[in-house]
């Protein structure tokens, strides 16, 4: 009976038990949510489920606080659709909060919740920048001795190497625990180097955190965006390094580019493959650069000479069939991107493009985006899958529909492009208004076939 009332009053509240369990993790809902969406298949060997998680720094109090977040993301949206061998993509920076987790990350959290997250709104990361000198600041002593230990050390990513216990106790061991407990196939991506474990107390009292037994060290001054798949023993099956960087991974965060040439930067864009499926990783970026215009293949193209120019093209080259573009789009949807277009317009010549390019072999590409406001950072999008043999149609905001969409995720606004431009200006920082970091988070399934 006792159990009875606590499931009715679960309800009630909006919390969403994960299936099978108990009344745990408790979990409230964001003000935007919709329950995932996708397409089944009985023929499929790999069900897959992208998540479209809103970020909020609120999820980073601690270790256990984030740990709680992403098991509420995969009760409530991956657990009512995982089927058979479970493929869970998270969004590209799903790990990037973390380094701004426990004690040493308040004051960034503090800033993140007053007006102070975005005092010229989203034109200029102004307030991103010092949130970086902030965690530097209270990172201060490990800085210092990672920097005699590896240094010279670029200041502006020096914070992700003094932050690699933290990060590794916080992103990774989620990860790698959600996968191990849930038997799940899982990817999530963060800004980190290499790392070894040491129970040393010297090493304790450098780079840990007060009290500890063992620590995380560092091992590298290269700081990466990496992707990472951890398998359902919750081991790590892969590592890709992102090639090429945005301008704002190279000019704010000082991140350094995986391999361009060579057998390692070939290594990097193959993959692994994971249910007779060869997973290629394209974050973000990289899923643009294919070297040459959609269905123009110029003759004599040698497409892994330089990833940094021809990365998704090299992947396809290496017999990737499933594109994975984990996505953390750093400004409005519904807008003019960086090339000059429509925001939307330029995602066909990623994921979409993947598997409409009939220069091209890939089958399937799943594009999970991250959203939600960041300080002074808007992240948006629509979440889909795309596959070669679907003639199913969807279409991005202010688009036409087209074909090759097995799963699309809404957007929050509907109507004329400049109805949506308006929508996508009240959801950024600063903005003020109701809808202010309302995006929706959701997440979309399909089952790949073999």
């Amino acid at each position: 009976m006792l159990r009875r009332l606590l499931v009715v009053a679960t309800l009630l509240l909006g919390v969403v038990p994960a299936p099978g369990r108990a009344l745990e993790p408790v979990c409230a809902r964001p003000a935007s949510w919709a329950p995932a969406t996708g397409t089944s298949d009985p023929r499929g060997n790999l069900r897959v489920v992208g998540v479209q998680a809103l970020q909020d720094v609120s999820h980073v109090v601690d270790a256990a606080a984030y740990r709680q977040w992403v098991d509420c993301l995969t009760a409530g949206l991956v657990a009512p659709h995982r089927h058979g061998t479970t493929l869970v993509v998270f969004n590209e920076d799903i790990g990037l909060m973390t380094v701004a987790a426990g004690p040493r990350g308040a004051p960034v959290r503090e800033q993140a919740a007053s007006a102070a997250r975005a005092p010229v709104g989203d034109r200029e990361p102004l307030s991103a920048a010092a949130a970086l000198g902030e965690l530097n600041a209270a990172y201060a002593p490990q800085v210092a001795a990672y920097q005699a230990l590896l240094g010279p050390i670029d200041p502006r990513k020096q914070v992700f190497v003094a932050a690699t216990d933290t990060m590794v106790r916080t992103f990774v061991a989620t990860f790698s625990g959600l996968a191990r407990r849930e038997h799940l196939y899982v990817v999530a991506s963060n800004n980190m180097t290499t790392w070894r474990h040491s129970t040393d107390a010297l090493d304790v009292a450098r780079y840990g955190e007060p009290g500890a037994r063992d620590v995380y060290v560092a091992t590298s001054a290269r700081v990466t965006n990496s992707t990472f798949l951890w398998g359902p023993d919750g081991r790590l099956l892969f590592r890709n390094e992102k090639v090429p960087l945005t301008d704002l991974e190279t000019t704010l965060l000082g991140l350094d580019s995986g391999p361009t040439t060579g057998p390692a930067a070939v290594a990097n864009a193959r993959g692994v493959v994971v249910a007779g499926h060869r997973l290629g990783f394209a974050t973000s970026l990289p899923a643009f650069a294919w070297g040459y215009p959609f269905g123009r293949r110029p003759s004599g193209f040698r497409p892994c000479a330089d990833l940094a120019r021809t990365y998704a093209a090299c992947m396809d080259a290496q017999g990737v069939d499933v594109m994975i573009q984990a996505e953390a789009n750093p400004g409005r949807w519904a807008g003019t991107g960086s090339a000059g277009q429509w925001q939307p317009q330029e995602w066909l010549g990623s994921a979409y493009r993947a598997v409409a390019d009939p220069t091209l072999h890939v089958r399937y590409a799943v594009n999970p985006f991250l959203v939600g406001n960041l300080l002074d950072l808007p992240f948006d999008g629509q979440s889909a899958i795309t596959a070669r043999s679907s003639r199913a149609s969807g279409a991005y905001i202010g688009l036409p529909a087209r074909p090759h969409f097995l799963a699309l995720a809404p957007w929050t606004g509907r109507g004329s492009r400049a109805q949506l431009e308006q929508h996508a200006a009240d959801l950024a920082p600063g903005s003020g208004s109701p809808s202010e970091n309302h995006y929706l988070e959701t997440a979309v399934y399909a089952d790949l076939l073999p």
